[in-house]
Formats: structure tokens, C-alpha cells, sequence
């Protein structure tokens, strides 16, 4: 449905922001769909689920803000390091029944619990997608006969399309479940048929999960919602699971050799009894001796991989298991497995980031008074210099910005994208040049005004007032209103330049050098205007002409300017 992005809110905490594509936000149907999973997670209040910080629904590009959880899902590291055991394995279980709890306790179905929406932080885990979540009794947004989740941790009834409660969720938190502790789904793999006709007719791979375990999913698991556990009861049967016992929530056998079975009915008629010889009772256990410190619990041992095939000399330890054969297909219907290798990338806190991007914006305030002051040293030379580069920023950033705005809304690159580029280069140009011409005479204006307060309330020359002139237009280029597009394209550039706290500094130190040694050389010695003449020689030579008006002075300093450029005949007044 969308994207999401990794940003920093007004006081440099990192957010996750989901954004919908255009293509989706169009849609009002996705749109519905994201306006109720905002009211969802807000009504759910746990530790165990994404709190949602602001939200923007009705716009043109609608967008979710959430807490920003730094791990990874709960699918990518169990493909990635193998399932979990023993304790981490009754954590995660007796978090994701909290969690659901609470969702339940707000009258909310989520429907679309699996291991991909729940994060991993710190061994804790953290619900993260209400995107088909809905009410109970509230109006579905499906169509008849058609059905929104994910295959393989779909309760049956949303199979069979019959009324949806919340042990559908009760149903899928188990599957989750399952996958931690086997790394494999628990009705298969393969065609979509075959694993929705496992899920309807109740055919989890129980044997794969741990022995301590299966009572607890066989009774999450069953296939008529009458006989499956609330999230109350499934909470309270995970805060007993021990992994040293091995026949927690199995359900005993009846007498006369009948078994009962979860489910419907019974099934006497199948097997003989069998008669099973009695064991000696086990010797009464002797008390210990009470001790003042606690004994500590054994924990079981961890998980160590097995080695990779194919390389000599690598003894697995003594301890280590068998690795599981290798599936095609780890995920459901057909989804291409993610590559074991998958590493997530470094976590950098808040607090060096935005001191990264601080110093990125302070790094270009002082090359902007680098130039402001080399400008009103060589206030010809480098004016020109100055729009020159307003110029060329300004298209960058109608090319490569357009770029990286696609990027964002897709949410990824293209082959099309070097296209174009290319073809959209001469518009560009066209653009900037219309653009930077219209955004100039702006600048002309604000530079007169800076000679107008340098000659009349600073008491400076003729000379001087016109080099400060020059450099408030070469700022103007960069600060007034309208120069939005090469600002950003100085702060794209050095965003990516300087990728660290300690490169900004460095970089700080430099550019703060630069600015101080060119306004103090602008300040103390004469401005040179080559390739230029100076402007009190111009002026008095045009004012013993004819043209001695305002206007007339203005045009023959630029009809002067020109010439001595050699671009005379461009100039409408020769």
C-alpha cells in the first residue's frame, strides 16, 4: 500500500513514517483502510504495540507517523539465525498474548497477525501493522468472496468467509508462534490451495514444534472457533508453559482406552486399547536443606547453528543440532524467500543524527558567507560566479529532486530513471533559466536597497556601497523567497557529503576559516572590479553627458558593464 520512511520528529526522536503511493491514496477503499487503522491503534494502549504519533488522512498524499521500533521482524531474524528456544521463545509468546489482549480489550480484530508485522526489540516484541485491522460489528471493507490477509496465518473462518471474530487472532498469534519455534509455517508450504485446505481442515504440523509446546498451539490452533481459546485464556496458559515439561496442556486419555481428542466427538473406534504396563512409582525426592540464597534455574542450552555444508575441516560442536532440511519456499503461495545472509544496518542513535544534519545546514550558512565575501571583494567576477551556480543548483534540483520524490513515493529505483534524467534535461534547463532570471531581478532589488543603506546610512563610497550591493544580491540569490530549490539542492549535497558528526565538525571548522578570513579582507582593503572599471569613474563620465537622469545613470552603468564584458551587443541602450 505504501512506504515507509525513517525520519526525526521536532525534538530528534526517530519516527516511522508510512506514506501511501498515489496510485493507492486515489483509491478509497485504501484510504478507508488507513483512516481505520489509525483510529485502531489508537484505541489499543500496550507496550507490546506501535503507538501512533501523528497522522495526515485526508491530503493529497496521506501518511501514518508511529513509533520507531530499531530491531528487526520477527520473520527476517528467525530466516536469518534459526528459530527460537526456551526462554526467548516464551517471551516473545507471552508478549505477542499481552499485546493481543489489550487489542481485544479496544473491541479491535487485527486479523493480520504474522511473523512480518512484529518487530524484535530487544527480545521483546512489538505489533506493528493494523492495516486490515477493523472493529467488532463494524462494516467490512471486503467484497464478497474475497478475503485480505496473509495465506498461511489465516483462520479458517475468513477462509470459509464466516463471521470473523476475535479468535481468528487467537488462531494466527499461534501460527506466529509456530513459525518462531520451527522457522517453517505450520500448515505448509506450496500452492495457495494446499495450505488453505491444511488451515480448513486442521492439519498444522504439530510434530515439528517443541513437545512443551503443542498443547498450547493444538488449543490455539483447533478449527472450530467454539472449541479455540480467548486471548485471556491463551495469556494465561503462556504464563505456565516451561520448556522441562513435556506434556503441559496435553489432553490425558479417557478411561477405557478412549482418547479424546480436540475437536468434534471421539475416536474409540479406531485403535484397540492398549494396555500399558504400570512403572515402578519413583523414589520419594529428599528435602534439601532450606539455603538463604535462591537457587538459580538451569536455562537450556543456546541455539548453536550447524556448519555450512560444503566446507572441510568445520566439526560441528557435540551440542549442536542437525540443520533442518532446506525449504524452496520458507514463506507461503509462492513469496521468494529472503537470503539468509540478511543483515540490518547499523543503529545510529537520534542524537548524532540530527547533530548531522545541524551541521550539514550550518556548513552551507558559512559557504554562503564565504561567497557573500569574496563577492564584495571581486564584486564583477564573482556576481556572475554567483548566479552562475543559483543556476546550476537550481536545475540539479529539478532533476535529481523529481528523482528522489519518485524514489520515495515508489520506494525504490528504476531502470527508467537515467531516462529520465536525460530527457528531462532540457526542460530543466529551459526552467532554470526562466526561473533564476525572474528570482535575479529580485535579487537586483534587494541589492539596491543594501546600497542604499550602505552609501546614505553607512556613510561609505560610491565604490563600496555598490561592492555590498553586489553581495547582498549574490545572498539574495540563496536566501529570498523563491530560492527554495538551491537551498535544498546545498543541503541534498551535503547531507550526503558529510555522513558522520565527525565530518560535519571537520567540515564546520573549514568552511567557518573560509568565512572569516573573506570578510575580513572584504572589509579591509579596496574592492576590485575587474574586468570592470571602477563605478565613481563610470558614473562621472556618464553624468557629464546628457544622461544625467536616474534612469539614464542606471542604464549607462550597464550599458558600460556590458561593453567592457565584450557583450556590447546584447546591451539595448548602445
Amino acid at each position: 500500500m505504501g512506504v515507509v520512511h525513517l525520519g526525526l520528529d521536532e525534538v530528534g526522536r526517530e519516527v516511522a513514517i508510512k506514506v501511501l503511493h498515489p496510485h493507492v491514496a486515489a483509491d478509497l477503499k485504501a484510504r478507508d483502510r488507513l483512516i481505520r487503522e489509525v483510529e485502531t491503534m489508537r484505541r489499543v494502549r500496550s507496550p507490546f504495540v506501535a503507538s501512533v504519533l501523528d497522522a495526515e488522512l485526508v491530503g493529497g498524499q496521506p501518511y501514518v507517523v508511529t513509533r520507531f521500533a530499531p530491531g528487526r521482524t520477527l520473520e527476517e531474524t528467525v530466516l536469518a539465525e534459526g528459530p527460537l528456544e526456551g526462554r526467548d521463545l516464551i517471551r516473545l509468546a507471552q508478549g505477542l498474548c499481552q499485546a493481543l489482549v489489550s487489542i481485544h480489550a479496544a473491541d479491535v480484530i487485527h486479523r493480520d497477525f504474522k511473523p512480518s508485522n512484529v518487530m524484535l526489540v530487544n527480545g521483546e516484541p512489538l505489533v506493528i501493522d493494523f492495516g486490515i485491522a477493523h472493529l467488532v460489528n463494524a462494516t467490512r471493507l471486503t467484497q464478497t468472496g474475497m478475503f485480505v490477509g496473509t495465506p498461511g496465518y489465516l483462520a479458517p473462518e475468513i477462509i470459509r468467509d464466516d463471521e470473523i471474530t476475535q479468535k481468528a487472532d487467537v488462531h494466527a498469534l499461534a501460527s506466529t508462534v509456530f513459525f518462531a519455534a520451527t522457522g517453517v509455517p505450520p500448515f505448509g508450504t506450496g500452492a495457495f490451495e494446499t495450505v488453505c485446505y491444511n488451515i480448513m481442515e486442521g492439519r498444522p504440523q504439530l510434530d515439528k514444534a517443541p513437545v512443551w509446546l503443542r498443547g498450547w498451539l493444538s488449543r490455539a490452533l483447533a478449527v472450530d472457533v467454539a472449541d479455540r481459546l480467548s486471548s485471556q485464556e491463551l495469556l494465561r496458559m503462556a504464563r505456565q508453559l516451561d520448556p522441562r515439561v513435556t506434556t503441559f496442556n496435553e489432553t490425558p486419555p479417557a478411561r477405557g482406552g478412549t482418547k479424546v481428542l480436540p475437536g468434534k466427538g471421539t475416536y474409540s473406534d479406531v485403535l484397540p486399547p492398549v494396555e500399558y504396563s504400570k512403572a515402578p512409582a519413583p523414589p520419594p525426592r529428599q528435602k534439601k536443606p532450606r539455603q538463604d540464597k535462591p537457587q538459580h534455574q538451569e536455562k537450556p542450552p543456546p541455539y548453536v547453528p550447524a556448519p555450512v555444508q560444503g566446507r572441510p575441516g568445520v566439526v560441528a560442536p557435540m551440542n549442536a543440532r542437525p540443520a533442518p532440511a532446506p525449504y524452496a519456499d520458507q514463506r507461503v503461495a509462492g513469496y521468494p524467500a529472503p537470503q539468509p545472509q540478511f543483515r540490518p544496518p547499523p543503529y545510529t542513535p537520534p542524537r548524532e543524527r540530527k547533530k548531522q544534519i545541524v551541521g550539514s545546514q550550518l556548513v552551507g550558512a558559512l559557504l554562503l558567507a564565504t561567497l557573500v565575501g569574496l563577492t564584495v571583494m571581486l564584486p564583477v567576477v564573482f556576481s556572475i560566479v554567483a548566479a552562475s551556480l543559483a543556476l546550476v543548483l537550481r536545475m540539479g534540483e529539478y532533476l535529481f529532486g523529481d528523482l528522489v520524490k519518485r524514489r520515495q513515493m515508489r520506494g525504490g529505483g528504476s531502470a527508467a530513471d537515467p531516462l529520465l534524467v536525460v530527457v528531462g534535461a532540457p526542460w530543466a534547463l529551459v526552467k532554470a533559466v526562466l526561473v533564476t532570471g525572474l528570482h535575479a531581478l529580485l535579487a537586483v532589488l534587494f541589492g539596491a536597497c543594501a546600497y542604499g543603506v550602505a552609501r546614505w546610512g553607512g556613510g561609505f563610497d560610491t565604490n563600496h556601497s555598490i561592492a555590498f550591493a553586489a553581495g547582498a544580491f549574490a545572498a539574495g540569490l540563496f536566501i529570498l523567497p523563491g530560492a527554495k530549490a538551491p537551498r535544498q539542492a546545498v543541503t541534498r549535497t551535503l547531507s550526503s557529503a558529510l555522513r558522520s558528526p565527525g565530518a560535519a565538525l571537520v567540515a564546520t571548522l573549514i568552511a567557518g576559516t573560509a568565512a572569516l578570513l573573506a570578510i575580513m579582507f572584504a572589509l579591509g582593503q579596496e574592492p576590485s572590479w575587474e574586468p570592470w572599471r571602477a563605478p565613481d569613474q563610470v558614473i562621472r563620465e556618464l553624468t557629464r553627458s546628457a544622461r544625467d537622469s536616474t534612469v539614464g545613470l542606471f542604464t549607462g552603468l550597464v550599458d558600460d558593464l556590458m561593453k567592457n564584458l565584450g557583450l556590447g551587443f546584447l546591451s539595448p541602450w548602445s
